[in-house]
């Protein structure tokens, strides 16, 4: 067996098995982070749920990256003839299923998205298409019917989008692959909190607090639920996403000031910093190629 064969279903297989303890472990945390994420500022609580959606995949990268690949190179002895066991090639195979599926999921959002683009003029839409170079889409229907307001507020509000790269956000969580292939098990809930959370957002900054502004976002929402629903697509950032009622509830009586996102950085900086400080203690390396000499058998 090739040296670069051995090395690469190493590599598929430690990120196989740290992807699915991750997986599991953000399943376990989901519904406690759901509750805390209520308690939050909506764009503390959208960033904090991007951010575990996307742990597993990004710690497994790292993980491989910076531990085994280094650690194979390091002691591994090109010369060397070991066969490749089951266990790890099944591993392997699991990490090139989840890649496979998340790629797919990628490609037919884009080929949707297209579509959308491409297809007949959608009159009723307001929304941020592309994702290198988002633009706000504004359909005739709408900037007919709309108030200078009403109006106003809804690009504001796609705007807001477009600058928090809403688009590219949505790529990443559509490459981010499940805990199993076609088994997205907690994620799902994980992945529409996270699209609740972007729109009120979006809605905070469309508003900056200005009561005035709020009254028209929720005007221009009613409004153009009464033109009638536009058609979506899911590289495609609609003013219209997500639960209308409750958005415009929201709009309309502000929740009171939350403070509990204050600890999300530091959660977050605390757990990157541990993770740095194991890739960087002493003896690293020669532990997880002793680890992976024995994944291999």
């Amino acid at each position: 067996m090739s040296y670069a064969i051995k090395l690469g279903c190493l590599s598929l297989a430690a990120f196989a098995i740290v992807h699915l303890a991750c997986a599991l472990a953000v399943n376990a945390a989901a519904p406690a982070a759901l509750r805390s994420a209520q308690r939050m500022r909506a764009a503390a609580a959208a960033r904090f749920l991007l951010i575990l959606r996307l742990t597993p995949a990004a710690v497994s990268i790292l993980v491989v990256a910076a531990l085994c690949i280094p650690s194979y190179l390091s002691f591994e002895p090109e010369a060397a003839s070991e066969a490749i066991g089951p266990v790890c090639l099944a591993l392997a195979f699991l990490a090139v299923a989840l890649a496979a599926t998340s790629l797919a999921r990628v490609i037919a959002a884009a080929v949707r998205s297209r579509r959308w683009l491409r297809g007949p003029a959608q009159p009723n839409a307001v929304a941020v298409a592309g994702i290198i170079r988002p633009r706000v889409i504004v359909g005739d229907s709408v900037a007919r019917e709309l108030s200078h307001a009403e109006l106003d507020a809804a690009l504001r509000h796609e705007r807001a989008h477009a600058d928090s790269h809403d688009n590219l956000k949505r790529v990443l969580v559509l490459a981010a692959p499940h805990t199993f292939p076609f088994f997205p098990a907690r994620f799902t809930a994980l992945e529409l909190a996270w699209k609740k959370f972007s729109e009120w957002a979006a809605d905070d900054r469309a508003v900056s607090a200005d009561p005035d502004r709020a009254v028209a976002l929720a005007s221009a929402l009613l409004h153009i639920a009464r033109l009638g629903e536009p058609a979506t697509a899911p590289l495609i950032t609609s003013l219209t996403d997500g639960d209308l009622a409750e958005r415009i509830e929201r709009l309309l009586t502000p929740p009171i000031d939350q403070n509990s996102d204050r600890v999300t950085p530091a959660l977050i900086a605390s757990a990157a910093l541990a993770l740095i400080a194991a890739l960087l203690s002493p003896g690293a390396l020669a532990s997880v190629y002793d680890l992976l000499e024995r994944l291999i058998q």
